[in-house]
């Protein structure tokens, strides 16, 4: 299991990268208390964040990830998620995303020289940061199921609710409920061909069967979803 992420933090003003350093000169704010609508605070720089562990595949419904509509009865008991093992944590501000990604990759390959494990790679969704991913796995020939956050998509799904529902309306909370359940279930929806990038050829959809064959021991026991949560 891999993920990436990243976090900005604050910089002093020497440590800024040059674009953001000009950009932070330039700024002239609103008020002095806070920020005002679109302003920036030009004090930041992004770092990249990686983690590698090993897990056993669980299955689990999606009811056991988030609470239905109407929430729980209280009846049935969620079933726990995996837990991570062996988890080696990194992060970085000088490096690029490219050098992170790579040396986490470079990790899940020191525990995996065979790829006849599942790799699993769990992001958020930043389109930038998918490339990297493929262009790595390209490179290593190896397949790599790219899971994106649930987190993440549910706060697209309030953003979409915003088109059927006023911002006040309870209703809301159940439309959002019920399509992340559907999403869960597996009933997500392929991106249109003319709006996504073609997947690479080291990239598997989390639909398709089990990449190479593999010792029955180190196969999951159900296909990985196209969405869950960060350990």
């Amino acid at each position: 299991m891999l993920s990436f992420d990243g976090k900005g933090i604050v910089m002093r003003p020497g440590h800024l990268r040059e674009a953001t350093a000009k950009a932070a000169m330039r700024a002239k704010r609103t008020f002095r208390t806070r920020l005002s609508a679109g302003e920036k605070t030009c004090r930041k720089r992004m770092a990249t964040l990686a983690v590698v562990h090993d897990a056993d595949p669980v299955p689990r419904r999606p009811h056991d990830i988030i609470a239905p509509p109407g929430g729980r009865t209280g009846t049935r008991r969620p079933r726990p998620g995996p837990r991570a093992r062996a988890k080696r944590l990194t992060a970085s501000v000088e490096h690029d995303p490219e050098h992170v990604i790579k040396a986490a990759f470079d990790q899940a390959e020191a525990r995996d020289p065979q790829h006849r494990r599942h790799w699993v790679v769990l992001v958020d969704g930043a389109t930038h940061q998918l490339d990297l991913v493929r262009a790595e796995a390209d490179r290593r020939d190896v397949i790599v199921h790219v899971v994106i956050d649930i987190v993440h998509v549910i706060e697209k799904l309030w953003a979409a609710a915003r088109c059927f529902h006023m911002a006040t309306d309870p209703e809301t909370e159940t439309w959002v409920g019920a399509k992340a359940t559907r999403i869960l279930a597996g009933d997500a929806p392929a991106p249109s061909p003319t709006s996504a990038p073609k997947p690479s050829a080291a990239v598997s959809p989390t639909t398709s069967a089990p990449p190479r064959t593999q010792p029955a021991a180190t196969r999951p026991t159900t296909p990985t979803t196209s969405t869950t949560t960060r350990p």
